[in-house]
């Protein structure tokens, strides 16, 4: 099966669907849903114990998007704005159920082990390679880094999703980028 891009619709597609839904079109949610699914699964695969978790975090993600969206500016892009409802999703999990994000890499699912799949490519087992590195760092470090780095969320995002400034939210990454260098130290790795 060929490998699918997440292709953003355009901004001004997601307005007209948002202002319909915003006056209660069921219909111009679910193109909403149905346009920005991927993207939000993708984002809390990383966050999820297991396929059935992962599919109540993406429900749940839709359902709170629906209760909040006369909440929802045009200031920013819609998608923007359900990456944000999402990664407090999967925060609120991994506090809930005491887990970090990347704990799915060293269980069983119910199908198959995650793990088996790590070693097929090189890029597969940097992957798993960095997931087990980021699981030793505190779970506000964790968060902050895979927004930044494996989301590619804005600096800015992230500092509003914690309700940080901008100066903190640089200095925190700084401080956890330091402690990961700690980690990589201790595991072996040269920093050179």
């Amino acid at each position: 099966m060929p490998a699918t891009s997440h292709v953003e619709p355009p901004p001004d597609d997601d307005l007209v669907h948002v202002r319909r839904a915003q006056a209660g079109d069921l219909d111009a949610f679910d193109e909403l849903v149905r346009r920005h699914q991927s993207v939000i699964t993708a984002m809390l695969h990383r966050f999820a114990g297991n396929r059935a978790d992962l599919e109540d975090m993406v429900q749940e993600t839709f359902v709170r998007a629906w209760r909040s969206l006369g909440g929802w500016k045009p200031d920013k892009p819609f998608v923007h704005w359900l990456k944000r409802i999402a990664a407090n999703m999967g925060l609120e999990f991994c506090r809930k159920h005491h887990r970090t994000p990347f704990a799915r890499l060293a269980e069983r699912d119910d199908e198959h082990d995650p793990l088996e799949n790590l070693a097929h490519t090189p890029a597969q087992r940097d992957l798993g390679e960095a997931q087990f590195l980021l699981s030793h760092l505190p779970a506000d470090d964790r968060a902050l880094l895979t927004l930044l780095h494996l989301e590619e969320m804005p600096l800015a995002e992230i500092a509003a999703h914690f309700g940080w400034s901008r100066v903190k939210a640089k200095v925190k990454a700084f401080r956890a980028r330091q402690r990961l260098k700690t980690i990589l130290t201790q595991h072996g790795y040269s920093l050179t």
